[in-house]
């Protein structure tokens, strides 16, 4: 494995967004050796075509196209034909911060971490993005498994990761949709992770094919699904572990019951939680897999069914 960083780009539609994310992308690390993955999930709006033409001249550059599969089969396909010591996910309506890679390379090492996670926020015009470089401390979860099922750690444009670590993980889980949170999860459970209080990725908030903005049911079922099929596949997890990722599942799922739904007392999800919080004896992956109906209900559901993949061997 060279020295060096793989970005993995995965792209479905997004030319609009493209040039800013493909000029951002040049400026990072120019000073180190780099790998630059686009997997493109069966857009049909001429984005493979844009990157071809923009990258063109690019030394260690891949544009793949494939059908599409969802963010998790582009974002393993990426991770399959990277080959430098360290991974940089950007999502392609992303802007990175000038500072945004060698930031987080300084991050890792001095934590001797194998992901660090920091920040995004959103832009409603280009002209408001405004990265400011701060010095600001990391963070070092004492249990990295606890910290990122509390704190719902996810994202792609604003971590970065060790490759070894990531291969070595399985990489995402292709059972779920979304790509971001089993990858977290599945790292954290075999070393060391770092936060950074610090913005280092802006993205659109007016883009309603992002999952946070216009598919949100779509990925609060995705959290939920990927701590019931972390916990399955990690049967020594502890039973404080467990229940609390039961704890957050239910919350979400009340949370959107509630709210999307028009269930005024989610009964349901309310006694899981309670049952979580009391520590009574259960299975608690299975008791998990019971809040994903809550994420069916709504209008947005109604308009876009969540898509669960099948799982692969990862």
């Amino acid at each position: 494995m060279g020295d060096g960083v793989s970005f993995v780009v995965t792209v479905f539609n997004k030319v609009g967004y493209l040039p800013g994310v493909i000029d951002a992308l040049a400026a990072q690390v120019p000073d180190r050796r780099r790998q630059f993955i686009f997997i493109d999930d069966g857009s049909v709006d001429g984005s493979a075509d844009l990157v071809e033409r923009s990258t063109a001249g690019w030394s260690d550059t891949i544009l793949v196209r494939q059908e599409n599969g969802g963010p998790t089969a582009a974002t393993n396909a990426g991770i399959a034909l990277a080959r430098l010591r360290y991974l940089k996910l950007v999502g392609s309506d992303d802007i990175l911060a000038p500072f945004c890679t060698r930031l987080l390379i300084d991050t890792l090492e001095a934590a001797g971490a194998d992901a660090v996670f920091s920040r995004q926020d959103y832009y409603g015009d280009p002209g408001d993005i405004a990265f400011s470089e701060q010095p600001v401390a990391a963070e070092i979860p004492q249990d990295p498994v606890g910290a990122v099922i509390a704190r719902t750690i996810s994202g792609t444009s604003q971590t970065l990761y060790r490759l070894e670590a990531v291969k070595a993980a399985g990489g995402c889980d292709s059972g779920v949709f979304a790509e971001d949170f089993s990858l977290a999860l599945r790292v954290a459970s075999r070393g060391r992770i770092a936060l950074l209080d610090l913005v280092t990725a802006y993205g659109p908030a007016g883009d309603g094919e992002r999952l946070m903005v216009g598919r949100k049911h779509q990925t609060f079922h995705d959290y939920n699904l990927a701590l019931a099929r972390f916990i399955e596949q990690t049967p020594g997890l502890s039973s404080g572990l467990r229940r609390l990722a039961l704890r957050r599942a239910a919350g979400r799922a009340a949370k959107w019951a509630r709210r999307e739904g028009g269930q005024r007392l989610p009964l349901r999800y309310l006694a899981l939680d309670l049952a979580a919080r009391i520590g009574l004896p259960l299975d608690h992956a299975s008791a998990i897999r019971a809040t994903l109906p809550a994420f069916a209900l709504g209008p947005a559901a109604s308009a876009r069914p969540l898509v669960v993949p099948a799982p692969g061997l990862t």
